[in-house]
């Protein structure tokens, strides 16, 4: 006579190991998961905290765009007998007076609000940017303080010709202020 009650224990006892393997790797998969959240979570956390990165021209654009009110202010409250530095510690040291000086040929309105030393910034920020190493302390000391600035003794003046007509509307403006 055959024995037909150990055929179903046998399966029953196979379907129990494969439900519990089945639950072990569901707990292994949602652990492993879980984890790999918390470790991304973390990266990016200290990623963030971590970075300490210079503006990017489109954020100065932006930095500089709202604070133009500001800068209106500090114009028609500066005292002429003020200093380059004075001034300068009101940018960051990643910023610029006028961003895409050197990528984009300048109009009248982009310089209306600039006060006459703002004015010689810029127009010395166009040769800041290729380096050139300033003759004038109060030049050199302001460019210096920016974290943008990498001076270049080997600069022999040369300019873009979108650099060459941003410089005449400067030096033009100056001279009419």
């Amino acid at each position: 006579m055959k024995n037909i009650t150990s055929a179903p224990n046998t399966r029953l006892e196979k379907r129990q190991s494969i439900k519990l393997r089945n639950k072990k790797l569901v707990a292994v998969a949602g652990s492993t998961i879980g984890l790999l959240v918390i470790l991304c979570a973390a990266y990016l956390i200290t990623k963030d905290f971590n970075n300490h990165e210079p503006k990017t021209d489109a954020v100065a654009t932006k930095t500089i765009d709202q604070s133009k009110s500001k800068n209106e202010a500090t114009k028609k409250s500066m005292n002429p007998t003020e200093k380059i530095g004075d001034e300068g510690s009101n940018l960051s040291s990643s910023e610029y007076i006028l961003p895409n000086s050197d990528k984009k040929v300048l109009s009248e309105e982009d310089i209306t609000d600039l006060s006459k030393e703002q004015l010689r910034l810029a127009r010395n920020e166009i040769y800041a940017r290729h380096g050139y190493v300033f003759k004038s302390a109060d030049l050199q000391k302001y460019f210096s303080n920016k974290s943008w600035y990498q001076s270049d003794t080997s600069y022999n003046g040369s300019l873009s010709e979108v650099e060459k007509e941003n410089v005449k509307l400067l030096e033009a403006r100056e001279a009419n202020f």
